[in-house]
């Protein structure tokens, strides 16, 4: 009876050894693929934050380009406004000495 009950022992620890080595080996593989999703998730991330850095230093250069080929057509159109005045000026100066010289 003894014998009958080490026997069973031993089965019952080999079993609880086993299922305790499953166990482990589950968890090593469960924590090994949530370390490489959330490596992957990380890397995933970081491509993301450096593609919107780049976009918005993009926005940033432009936005300030486009102001200031704004205010360099604003002062272009006043010179042109000037340059039309001199223009329309020396016509009708142009026009005067004609009509005085015929």
């Amino acid at each position: 009876m003894y014998n009958e009950r080490l026997k069973t022992l031993k089965i019952a620890g080999i079993i609880v050894l086993v299922i305790g080595i499953l166990a482990a080996i589950f968890y090593i593989v469960y924590s090994f693929s949530l370390f490489w999703q959330a490596f992957a998730a990380g890397i995933t991330i970081s491509v993301l934050l450096i593609i919107i850095f780049i976009l918005l230093v993009l926005a940033v250069y432009l936005w300030i380009k486009n102001f200031l080929i704004k205010s360099e057509l604003k002062k272009r159109e006043i010179e042109l406004e000037q340059v039309k005045i001199q223009l329309n000026m020396y016509k009708t100066k142009a026009k005067a000495e004609r009509h005085g010289k015929v």
